[in-house]
């Protein structure tokens, strides 16, 4: 792999969806057959956001495009701090930090010099000495300062294993400084915490940190995966058996004694729910928690309706059920079939009734006449 040093020149393009950009950089050393002819070179790929004139130290390797010559393809961008005090305020007036013009930056450099960075990142108190320098604007720097170094780290960190930088805004926006002990302790925290990164785009970030296949934390976010998939198919829970083998598929783990280790801690845990009385044949059904308790909770309530008396469920019994729905039909100008009326009954004669059927089955029909039959008592 090549490396290459230099200043940022120019942003061509920059996505913040996925951070691929294109910039033009003033290399520390010639490479006269990649120089436009001002001197630069053409560098894309995947970046951090970065700023004109920050020194950046790239590893990648030279390709030579068909329309725009030779570039270099970065895999991986570290922003170098500069090394001279002019460098340092074009660096702080770049626009990196937000609130740092070009004369406040001059002044912060005249006061510290070379150690201004230092100061800022180890002893930002110190901003309130600069002479001419309000307190409320030496605190807010300071602070910005602190904010930009660490998601900027964090973008950065996140960068080398796949991750946009739009995306790892949002996980330091969850996460703030402890952002990249959380991925580098388990990637799979992200699908479970962080709002537009499920376990597929997690799982990429696993494997690119290394993590082995068979690793327990990636057995037990596929575990919740499954189930999660399961429950776009309509299914509020899995059989044991048949979860073991989806999640081994999924995963590509033939291991299934792992997996049931695995989705024993989390039964045990609380993360996964096992319920014997639903499955029948003594197969525990596995839940997700909040499929579980949506179903334990609408069965409750559909159990406290049915068990509350109903004034209008007594006066339906005592109707003159064929004469009524002959009458109801007359006035609505419409024919009802036996299954139809059987509904229409059904529902005025119980507390909770289910009316299913496929297209043109007349459902909406048979609704329009519950409202008409509810309507006439």
């Amino acid at each position: 792999m090549d490396s290459l040093t230099g200043t940022v020149e120019r942003i061509t393009f920059y996505n913040a969806d996925n951070g691929y950009s294109v910039i033009k950089i003033k290399p520390s050393q010639r490479y006269p057959s990649a120089e436009a002819r001002d001197g630069t070179i053409a560098v894309v790929g995947t970046m951090p956001e970065l700023a004109v004139g920050e020194q950046i130290q790239l590893t990648g390797q030279w390709v030579d495009d068909a329309r725009y010559g030779r570039q270099f393809r970065c895999e991986t961008v570290t922003p170098l701090a500069p090394t001279t005090e002019d460098g340092i305020v074009s660096y702080l007036s770049s626009g990196i930090v937000k609130g740092i013009g070009r004369r406040t930056a001059e002044k912060i450099v005249r006061y510290f010099g070379i150690e201004t960075l230092d100061v800022l990142d180890n002893q930002p108190d110190r901003l309130s000495e600069v002479p001419g320098l309000k307190r409320e604007l030496a605190r807010d720097l300071a602070q910005a300062w602190a904010y930009n170094q660490a998601i900027r780290q964090t973008m950065i960190f996140l960068q080398g294993y796949g991750v946009s930088s739009k995306m790892a805004a949002r996980i330091y926006e969850h996460y703030g400084a402890e952002s990249i002990n959380v991925v580098k302790e388990d990637p799979f925290t992200l699908a479970d915490e962080v709002y537009g990164i499920g376990f597929l785009r997690a799982d990429v970030i696993a494997q690119n940190m290394g993590i082995k296949p068979d690793a327990m934390v990636r057995v037990r976010a596929g575990l919740s995966y499954a189930l999660s998939q399961l429950s776009r198919e309509g299914h509020v829970y899995v059989p044991r058996p048949e979860l073991i083998e989806r999640t081994g598929n999924l995963l590509r783990v033939d291991n299934p004694d792992l997996i049931t280790d695995v989705l024993t801690q989390q039964l045990f845990a609380g993360e996964l729910i096992a319920d014997g009385a639903v499955a029948g044949d003594g197969v525990e059904a596995i839940y997700l928690p909040l499929y579980y308790h949506a179903e334990k909770n609408a069965a409750e309530a559909l159990r406290r309706l049915v068990n509350t008396p109903s004034r209008m469920m007594l006066e339906a019994e005592q109707l003159d059920w064929p004469e009524f729905l002959t009458d109801l039909a007359e006035e609505n100008n419409v024919q009802l079939t036996d299954q139809q009326q059987g509904a229409v009954r059904a529902a005025l004669t119980n507390k909770v009734s289910v009316l299913t059927g496929g297209p043109g089955t007349g459902k909406t029909t048979t609704l329009r006449m519950v409202i008409q039959a509810l309507d006439a008592q």
